[in-house]
Order: structure tokens, then C-alpha cells, then sequence
């Protein structure tokens, strides 16, 4: 038996629930949300779909702390609102901080097993606070990190070349938001450097200031125009919990605690299903570099609201 607990089932927990579903993953999926009313309609509506050939039977029930204690992953989604003309999700922070620590305290008193997944914003640093949770494995505990930017990352550089994103081969790392980091010194196109790339086929030279600008630009361009972001960050989610849960050993952007520098932030990480394995800090250009060392300045200085409060 696989057990899955989703805390949230807001726009983006009951997306992920409806992703997931469909991967045939899990045995049993708890929602927990509180509005018990929206988790236990949400189990209803899924379930519902079940009577169709193309859904798995899986049982889908709201439920409480209690039944996350033979979980072997657990996704935290629960966040205060976000706001479209917020100016960051750093904004999130003063709310979610209590939220996080919360839902931390609860979970590490039924299982110190499972293997928990943060997408609550903003994410490196409610990663940061949920690691110092007190005996809770600290390889158990991931953001989704920059995996969505590098997504976008892919997207926009195709976009450019009129090519498939999968041919795109890129990440970024840093934070989650404005100090992500576009790691341009090893992108690559189906194994061919841009210069070459370009060299061959003729395509016009990418502005990299541009598409390293439109980032984390386009996920506001998202929330302004549909109200709410889901998608892209359910996918990045349900992503990384295939690669966990079948033990491939991948190797995402993902965010964890740098015990040594007390900074949670995302790099090239490799899990499998007992959690982290390896954090690689790879070596960046120096413009890179600086860079990343700005995110992890900013990641500090957001986790310190907290003692601010």
C-alpha cells in the first residue's frame, strides 16, 4: 500500500490531485485542509470520477493528521491567498510562517517517515523553517524549488528557436521568484552549445537578458490574467513524487537545507525514495555566482521575518 497526503486543496492541491491521480501511484490519497468542507468535497468530486474507464479506482478521502502516519509522502500546499499585484511571494511570508510551522509540528507527531514535498510560497524559505523541525529527518524534507523556473527556463528558449522544450537542455537554481538563477554557461541544445546551435541552423542569437528578465516575470503574467497559478507548479509536484516513489533516482533543481551555511535554497539535487541522496553545488561563472549569492542573501534575509515578528 502507497499513501499520499495532500495539506491544501486550494488551486494548486486539487490540481495535484487530479494529476496524480491518473499515474495510478498511489493506493490512497488523504486531503486535509481547514475547510474540512472543501477537502471532503474535493474527495467527492475526484471519486466521482472513478465510474469512468480512464481514471483509476484509488481511494481518495479527506481525513486528519492521524491517518499520515504510514504516509509515504506527504505534499504541503496550504498558504494564505496570493495576491496579483503582490510584488513578490516573499509577501506570502508573515502569514505562511505559522502555517508551515503548524503543519510541521503536526505531521512529526504521527511519522517521522515520509518523504515531504513543499510548494507553500515562498518556498526556499518555508524549506528553511520546516527543517528545523526537531527530529525530523532533514533528507525528508524538499522544496519543489527552481524546477518550475527551469521549465519555463526550456519553454522560453524553445520558444525562441521554434523547437521542443525537450530538446532544450537547461536549469535554473537559486530562489524560487526574482533571484532565480538562469545557469546559461551550460545550457545546451540536444547536446550542441547555443554558439553552435545557432551556427548550424541558422536561428537568430537569443537575448539571454531578455529571457532570464521573463522567468519569473510570465508566472505574475499567469496569475494576473487567470487569477491563480496551478498548472505548471501541480506537473513540476507530481513530477518529482513519480521520480520518488519509483525510485529513478532523478536529478531536479530542488531546495533543501545547507546545514552549514543555515540557507535553503535550490540546486541540482538527486532523490530517490528515501529522499535527498546528493546536493551538487556545481561551479557557475562568475556573473553566475554573484548571482546566486544575491538569492541566498535574499532567502536569509526573508526566513529572518520571522524572528522579526
Amino acid at each position: 500500500m502507497m499513501k499520499l497526503g495532500i495539506i491544501g486543496t486550494g488551486r494548486v492541491g486539487s490540481q495535484i490531485l487530479t494529476d496524480i491521480q491518473y499515474l495510478n501511484l498511489f493506493t490512497d490519497i488523504i486531503l486535509i485542509d481547514t475547510n474540512q468542507n472543501v477537502a471532503e468535497g474535493e474527495a467527492l468530486d475526484h471519486r466521482h470520477a472513478q465510474g469512468l474507464s480512464t481514471t483509476n479506482h484509488i481511494n481518495v478521502k479527506s481525513g486528519s493528521y492521524d491517518d499520515l502516519k504510514d504516509a509515504s509522502v506527504i505534499v504541503v500546499t496550504a498558504s494564505a491567498p496570493m495576491n496579483p499585484n503582490m510584488p513578490d511571494r516573499t509577501a506570502l511570508t508573515k502569514n505562511n510562517i505559522s502555517v508551515v510551522e503548524c503543519i510541521m509540528t503536526q505531521i512529526s507527531k504521527v511519522t517521522k517517515e515520509a518523504i515531504i514535498i513543499l510548494v507553500t510560497n515562498p518556498v526556499d524559505a518555508m524549506t528553511y523553517l520546516a527543517s528545523q523541525t526537531e527530529g525530523y529527518p532533514r533528507h525528508k524534507i524538499i522544496g519543489t524549488g527552481t524546477l518550475l523556473e527551469t521549465a519555463r527556463f526550456k519553454t522560453l528558449i524553445a520558444d525562441h528557436y521554434n523547437i521542443d522544450p525537450k530538446s532544450v537542455e537547461a536549469f535554473v537554481i537559486g530562489e524560487h521568484g526574482q533571484h532565480a538563477v538562469p545557469v546559461w554557461s551550460k545550457v545546451s541544445i540536444a547536446g550542441m552549445t547555443l554558439d553552435e546551435f545557432e551556427g548550424i541552423s541558422g536561428k537568430e542569437r537569443i537575448d539571454k537578458d531578455f529571457i532570464g528578465e521573463q522567468i519569473d516575470q510570465v508566472s505574475f503574467n499567469v496569475l494576473r490574467n487567470k487569477g491563480w497559478t496551478n498548472a505548471a507548479i501541480s506537473k513540476s509536484t507530481v513530477e518529482i513524487i513519480r521520480s520518488i516513489v519509483l525510485n529513478e533516482k532523478s536529478i531536479f533543481p530542488l531546495t533543501s537545507l545547507n546545514q552549514k551555511e543555515q540557507v535553503a535554497i535550490s540546486l541540482p539535487t538527486l532523490i530517490n525514495d528515501e529522499g535527498i541522496v546528493q546536493v551538487y553545488d556545481i561551479h557557475l561563472s562568475d556573473d553566475e555566482q554573484k548571482r546566486f549569492n544575491n538569492a541566498k542573501n535574499f532567502i536569509k534575509k526573508t526566513v529572518h521575518i520571522k524572528y522579526e515578528l
